[in-house]
């Protein structure tokens, strides 16, 4: 696994998709200080999700 060097708050070389989570950057960066990929049991991509995830205003 790379370990990913931090970047004015943000995870170097991650990005992301989802306008209404926190994490989310204007230009599309996760600025998470670490991100959790979850399913152990994944075989596909679409079978993994972040549970980083979490809603813009509803988390602190």
């Amino acid at each position: 696994m790379n370990n990913k060097k931090m970047s004015s708050g943000q995870i170097t070389g991650v990005g992301c998709d989802v306008s209404n989570c926190k994490y989310n950057t204007i230009d599309c960066k996760c600025s998470a200080s670490q991100i959790k990929v979850q399913n152990d049991k994944a075989t596909t991509k679409s079978e993994t999700f972040c549970s980083t995830f979490c809603p813009r205003g509803c988390c602190d």
